[in-house]
């Protein structure tokens, strides 16, 4: 055979097959994708959250802040029981999440409305310290059997 239609073939050939590599390696990506973007909304609750704490306890003078986190936190809540698909274990997510999924999805309810229990109780003059307290708790609560720490 004609080296030239050899050497085209083998170029061709491993262009397929890099191909099919990459291809094989996208769920892969997709799933290590999920996980990051999990930790990185689990990342902003939690500063959410530590930014709320620091001004209920008067560590700094922001309290015009508080509302704004409040808000955010009843947003992200919403959407936290979209950040564990099948498939996107790793990270801090401990197995048992996938393993117990009626459980932590209450779990996820319960922090669901805390933290829209916490919106109201800022938005309407309510007892804000027993609701971030109840907020504090939900996450705690999810935290010990579902995240390794």
């Amino acid at each position: 055979m004609n080296k030239l239609f050899l050497h085209g073939r083998l170029v061709r050939g491993l262009k397929y097959l890099s191909l099919a590599a990459a291809l094989a390696a996208l769920p892969a990506a997709a799933d290590e994708g999920a996980m990051e973007y999990r930790e990185n909304v689990m990342s902003a609750i939690g500063g959410h959250m530590s930014s709320a704490a620091d001004i209920a306890r008067g560590k700094v003078p922001h309290q015009a802040h508080f509302s704004m986190h409040v808000n955010a936190l009843a947003e992200l809540s919403t959407i936290a029981d979209t950040l564990f698909p099948e498939g996107s274990q790793g990270g801090d997510a401990l197995p048992e999440i996938w393993q117990n999924p009626d459980d932590f999805a209450a779990k996820l309810d319960d922090f669901e409305t805390a933290a829209a229990d916490l919106k109201v109780a800022v938005d309407n003059g309510g007892d804000v310290g027993s609701a971030f307290q109840a907020l504090g708790q939900a996450c705690k609560s999810c935290h010990d059997d579902y995240r390794d720490e």
